[in-house]
């Protein structure tokens, strides 16, 4: 670091909009070297050591303004290259290559950052923890150059972060970096190789903000360097309902860190607010809800609607009418008076379900049928079919002059699963007996 008086007006004042008046910079000066202050009727009195009278004359107190231009010519001068700001800058030279200060807002312990956590969240039948956080130091470098502004002096502060790089404005006011206070004991260590380092970085940051492109001007010295150390957090945080628990994982500048919504693993929702399923599945409680059958609290997603009675329940509870497709509670269904087969009540109406009600004429060259003639080629007798099919059977029936054959076949094996005959004019089927069956078949 270099700390000296201002340079010539050929050199070039890096650009900045952080900036404060001379006072305000001299004021802070003096709370980071702790010198013995006292702040009464707009001045500052300062009391000098033994060893720094002689810079003042042999004086044992120093009367400094509270405002900038200030008239009063008992007043200490502030002026820039004066005996006062000269020995300031020495002082702070003194303490070592760099200031230490942190931002005054900054959290210091784990404990004010769990808090501002766990308020963002709502766990029902639970209660969010801490699953560890470390906090880690990381430093910024602030430059501070004297400039002429409309004919006033004023400090500008220019930020890189501890990997060289410039600062944002608005990064910069939200990790407080103008608004800090001294690291009085043991503040974080850098090692002067990384500090060389990092202020070699600063100057070019401060070289690409000059207010002068001339490449052969040369940029002012910075009158101080001063390390802010801003903390960041790492950590996460476990969500615990009864015997579950999940975790949500935080990291990010400590004055930064605010609540993140949970991504539940098996719904995929973003909430901030918690439950668990009856088999311990921690998602969102807009996620969950009530099987209308077995009363469990499961996800919303593992529900689907029976098509009979509108309830939502589980899946499990439920089969898939070969009808309408749809599913539908096991004790919903009922078997057709026509076909026989076992049918949601929804695909029923007067006992006779949807397919058995909706046959299609087909010619005998229709594949379905095709495959049904080639395996029962006694059916081959019969003319003038109708055929319609559900999901698992063909449902099949032939006229002839003075009766009706109906003939219901599975789809994948085409065996027979029921045979009936009914009269030209009948609407009542009556099953084929067993020894008769292979008549009408082969």
């Amino acid at each position: 670091m270099s700390i000296s008086p201002p340079s010539p007006s050929e050199t070039v004042v890096p650009e900045s909009s952080h900036r404060e008046s001379v006072v305000d910079f001299v004021h802070w000066a003096l709370v980071q070297l702790q010198l013995n202050t006292v702040e009464q009727d707009g001045v500052v009195r300062l009391r000098l050591s033994e060893t720094d009278r002689a810079a003042f004359g042999g004086q044992a107190e120093l009367r400094l303004p509270l405002q900038s231009g200030s008239t009063d010519q008992q007043l200490e001068s502030l002026e820039l290259g004066g005996r006062f700001f000269t020995w300031l800058l020495e002082r702070l030279k003194a303490t070592g290559p760099a200031l230490h200060v942190r931002p005054i807002k900054q959290p210091l312990a784990v404990n004010n950052i769990s808090a501002r956590l766990f308020d963002g969240y709502r766990v029902d039948g639970g209660q969010v923890h801490l699953g560890g956080c470390q906090l880690t130091d990381f430093p910024f470098l602030r430059l501070s150059f004297a400039a002429t502004e409309s004919g006033e002096t004023v400090i500008r502060h220019l930020f890189v972060a501890h990997d060289g790089t410039s600062v944002s404005d608005q990064l910069a006011g939200k990790l407080g970096l103008m608004e800090v206070e001294p690291i009085a004991k043991l503040p974080p260590r850098l090692d002067d190789a990384a500090l060389h380092s990092l202020i070699a970085a600063g100057r070019r940051v401060a070289a690409q903000s000059s207010t002068s492109r001339d490449p052969s001007a040369a940029t002012i010295d910075p009158l101080v360097a001063t390390l802010v150390w801003v903390k960041q957090a790492s950590g996460q945080l476990q969500f615990n309902i009864e015997e579950t628990t999940a975790s949500l994982p935080f990291s990010g500048w400590a004055a930064l860190i605010q609540p993140q919504p949970f991504i539940a693993q098996h719904s995929g929702a973003s909430t901030f607010h918690l439950a668990a399923t009856d088999d311990g599945r921690v998602d969102a409680v807009e996620e969950i809800t009530t099987c209308d059958h077995s009363g469990r609290r499961i996800l919303r997603q593992e529900l689907v609607t029976c098509s009979v009675t509108g309830k939502q329940v589980l899946e499990e509870f439920t089969e898939q009418c070969p009808v309408s497709g749809q599913p539908a509670l096991a004790d919903e269904f009922a078997s057709c008076v026509t076909c026989r087969e076992q049918v949601s009540r929804s695909a029923l109406d007067r006992e006779v379900c949807t397919a058995c009600r909706k046959m299609s004429k087909i010619k005998k060259d229709d594949p379905r049928l095709v495959w049904i003639l080639g395996e029962h080629t006694g059916l081959d007798r019969w003319n003038r079919w109708q055929l319609s099919e559900t999901q698992n059977v063909y449902i099949a029936q032939a006229d002839s002059l003075l009766k009706r054959l109906l003939v219901v076949v599975d789809k994948e094996t085409l065996s027979v699963h029921h045979l009936a005959t009914s009269g030209r004019l009948s609407s009542v089927w009556i099953p084929v007996a067993d020894e008769t069956r292979d008549e009408l078949l082969k």
